[in-house]
């Protein structure tokens, strides 16, 4: 997943260059890892977010806010990778969509095209941060106020899963 980003973009490129097979192979990867993404955030949408259990003791509000992307807030590392594979997903489509369109492949262009609008939905759930930000400078007050509560959060999801110093550890301010 750590080089997902540069293996979509050489299929890409391979696609650009040879249209007929390897565009098929493109549409075919970006599948799989579409697929397999969106059984991975189901997965992890399972009930809803407690309200002031131990550890986190979220509020309503932030349980909300967690709820809505779990994923993001479950896994960071692997979204940030996927988020990543999904930009330049989305970067390459929007070249190879109209260049495959131009080479004549037109249905590997429209479905390479078409998924551009799966890629935004995707990358919504992966980084919302993004989109809370475009959506606040609208003035969307909901989004405004869960960007408030973005960094408090995650400041507290860190304090929360710190390992604790047992009472024979020292803890650093001792030493």
């Amino acid at each position: 997943m750590k080089y997902g980003s540069v293996s979509m973009l050489l299929l890409a490129g391979f696609a650009a260059l040879r249209p007929e097979p390897m565009s098929w192979v493109f549409v075919a990867a970006v599948a799989a890892f579409e697929l397999w993404l969106i059984a991975r955030l189901r997965a992890t949408d399972k009930g809803p977010v407690p309200v002031e259990e131990a550890p986190y003791r979220f509020s309503a509000e932030e349980a909300r806010f967690v709820e809505r992307y779990r994923f993001y807030f479950a896994y960071p590392g692997l979204a940030a990778h996927a988020g990543s594979a999904l930009a330049a997903i989305g970067l390459a489509g929007m070249v190879l969509a109209l260049w495959l369109t131009f080479r004549q492949a037109f249905v590997q262009g429209a479905l390479i095209g078409a998924n551009l609008f799966l890629v935004g939905w995707l990358t919504k759930r992966l980084a919302p941060v993004f989109a809370l930000r475009i959506a606040a400078s609208r003035g969307d007050r909901e989004a405004l106020r869960m960007l408030e509560l973005h960094e408090p959060l995650w400041a507290k999801i860190k304090a929360a899963n710190q390992p604790q110093a047992g009472p024979h550890e020292r803890s650093d301010q001792d030493r």
